[in-house]
């Protein structure tokens, strides 16, 4: 073993490829080893090479000069392929991020009591039974084309491949509310102006209770002006069940309320108290009025009104203390019919639909050799909300299909020509209070319920469940609906007291062969209504014959 002396500098590589000076050693002996550098295992070649440096006593030759510039030679030659990273020391940020990183992947523990409130919510119960679903799909489908995620409840209306529910579009351009004059009220009806299609009214029902406010309340909002107070406000003794536009009298606003008189505002006046009422009597209305409408022509109209007192009555706006025509509904067994809706054909003013408290509906008319109830409808097993006849021209096809709306939780079509419904709607989670077909597209109807979700139905499209769901901001409760007559808006009034207005044109537009597809459309709801109702007699049957049997076999 040789032992020489040196007095140089060195250059370190680092493994980061970041050359960096040695320390001066000009006074220290280094002592080099080619013995200990070859002996034993050989280290691979590589980026790095590797010396055993010491410092002892002795002499340096001129071979290990030689020896030591050619090896320094070669790894500065290397050091120079490899690319310059700069090198950075660990921050408090990364440490702390690799700490949070670590804590995240801590499972809590959790106790049975815990785990059992968890496993019996309905957040669980909702993931548990769609997970199940499409676990069972997944298990029981080949073919892997098929997308075992749809979903058929409504929940994820998007999912479904194929239909025409893609791309359809509700957009909320505003909303109306006056939480001063409002004061927690909840809509109860509104009202587009036929002579100004921007005025709508709407009249609002009870205020809070121990409130100071007058019982009731309208307020007019424009829909063409960004404005968020509106045009005017009008007030009157008692709540307000039912408001309308007088048609023919552009200035004048009418009123139906809780205590069965007829209010009657008029714009031009400075006051906003009304001009004119009825009065409570044994001729006119005793119970709240839930329809309010000017009937007619130019030359000769009425006033139309309609009570829970089961009385249809006729007005003339210029004489509110007596009814000119007044009609008293009544069943077969002469018992009174509570109306809570009415509803009129296109262009007609002598038959209507009503709909009533114990679930019924009952067709009549006004005038003829039997005015009055003419045919009932039974198939609701709560209150009728709503009634609303197919837009569709008098005399066609379609002008005899109605929809109505129940306390439970389903929308019916039915046809005036039979006495069962067509169909029931049966997607809904909480009452219905409001039920309306679209004035463009005869397939085409929109509900809410008390859950506050607005639903798009298109028979031409999908039966057993809405084409499109919007809930209401906030999840209030929906209590009214009104088109525009354009049937590019829609209006949504909410128990919070709330005006919501939609651009729904891309929902309600209509086809040439709308008319042709919902006659096969109807045809089939039919035919399925028959099938269904043949099964429930079947299964009764069967019932009644096991019942028997076991009857026979105790006695």
């Amino acid at each position: 073993m040789r032992h020489q002396n040196v007095s140089t500098d060195l250059v370190i590589a680092t493994d980061s490829g970041v050359a960096f000076p040695a320390p001066d050693k000009s006074k220290e002996t280094v002592s080099y080893s080619k013995e200990t550098q070859t002996s034993g295992l050989e280290r691979p070649s590589g980026v790095h090479d590797y010396y055993v440096l010491s410092y002892p006593d002795g002499e340096v030759t001129d071979d290990f000069k030689d020896d030591l510039h050619n090896a320094f030679h070669q790894q500065t030659e290397r050091q120079r392929q490899l690319p310059k990273l700069p090198i950075r020391p660990a921050t408090d940020q990364q440490q702390s991020v690799d700490e949070d990183h670590e804590e995240k992947h801590i499972v809590p523990d959790v106790t049975l009591e815990q785990k059992q409130e968890i496993m019996f919510s309905e957040d669980f119960r909702k993931f548990f039974d769609k997970a199940s679903r499409v676990i069972e799909r997944a298990l029981a489908e080949d073919d892997r084309g098929i997308d075992i995620f749809v979903d058929y409840k409504g929940e994820n209306l998007e999912s479904l491949e194929g239909s025409d529910v893609e791309g359809l579009q509700v957009t909320l351009q505003r909303v109306f509310a006056d939480e001063k004059n409002i004061n927690s009220r909840g809509i109860s009806s509104m009202d587009i102006s036929t002579h100004f299609p921007e005025l709508v009214i709407a009249a609002y029902n009870h205020p809070e209770e121990n409130s100071n406010d007058p019982g009731g309340l309208a307020c007019l909002w424009n829909l063409k002006f960004k404005k968020t107070t509106p045009e005017e406000v009008f007030r009157c003794h008692s709540a307000l069940t039912a408001v309308s536009f007088a048609e023919f009298h552009p200035n004048l606003i009418l009123g139906g309320t809780y205590s069965g008189q007829i209010v009657v505002w008029d714009n031009r006046v400075s006051k906003r108290t009304p001009i004119n009422k009825s009065q409570v009597a044994v001729s006119t209305h005793c119970h709240p009025i839930f329809f309010l409408k000017v009937m007619g022509s130019s030359h000769a109209h009425n006033l139309v009104t309609a009570s829970t007192d089961g009385r249809i009555c006729a007005w003339s706006l210029d004489m509110l203390s007596q009814p000119q025509e007044s009609l008293d509904l009544t069943t077969k067994q002469s018992n009174k019919v509570a109306v809570n809706c009415l509803s009129f054909p296109s262009d007609n003013w002598n038959n209507f639909l009503a709909g009533s408290e114990e679930g019924t509906v009952f067709a009549g008319c006004r005038h003829g050799n039997k005015p009055g109830v003419v045919e009932t409808y039974e198939g609701h097993y709560g209150p009728v909300t709503a009634v609303s006849y197919n837009p569709a021209k008098e005399n066609t096809d379609f002008s005899s299909y109605f929809l109505t709306s129940s306390f439970d939780w389903t929308v019916k079509l039915w046809s005036a020509k039979e006495k069962k419904p067509l169909y029931s709607f049966e997607a809904f989670s909480d009452n219905v209070y409001d039920v309306k077909w679209s004035p463009n597209n005869p397939a085409v109807f929109t509900t809410v319920d008390g859950s506050g979700s607005l639903d798009f139905w298109n028979l031409n499209r999908e039966t057993e469940i809405p084409i499109l769901k919007v809930p209401l901001e906030g999840s209030p409760s929906a209590s009214r609906l009104l088109w525009t007559p354009s049937g590019q808006q829609l209006l949504v009034g909410d128990n919070s007291g709330k005006l919501h207005v939609y651009d729904v044109k891309e929902v309600a537009g209509s086809r040439a062969d709308d008319l042709t597809q919902l006659e096969k459309t109807i045809q089939e709801l039919r035919l399925r209504s028959q099938v269904t109702e043949e099964a429930e007699t079947a299964s009764a049957a069967v019932m009644n014959a096991h019942n028997r049997l076991d009857q026979l076999a105790h006695s």
